[in-house]
């Protein structure tokens, strides 16, 4: 990734190439993608949420809901209470 392009850049380009397919078997449901790969397509988003989490840990990956209409949701893991945060 080059240093002046936004995190998840590459997640998001995914999806966008990706969300006719994923509209037509998955919409509604929740995608966990990490670069140009997608993980796996889940009921809730507290699921992908944690697979997430559980394979990359505190690094970048996106959970997107399969939608025709994109909605934004800016959120950090230490806001979720799955990563401590020191005191």
């Amino acid at each position: 990734m080059e240093k002046n392009e936004p995190t998840l850049s590459e997640e998001i380009k995914t999806y966008q190439e990706k969300k006719d397919n994923l509209l037509s078997n998955h919409a509604g449901k929740f995608v966990l993608i990490k670069g140009k790969e997608i993980i796996d397509v889940f009921d809730t988003k507290n699921d992908a949420i944690k697979v997430g989490i559980d394979k990359f840990g505190n690094s970048p990956f996106l959970v997107k809901k399969i939608s025709e209409v994109d909605e934004t949701h800016n959120f950090t893991s230490n806001m979720l209470g799955v990563i401590k945060c020191p005191q």
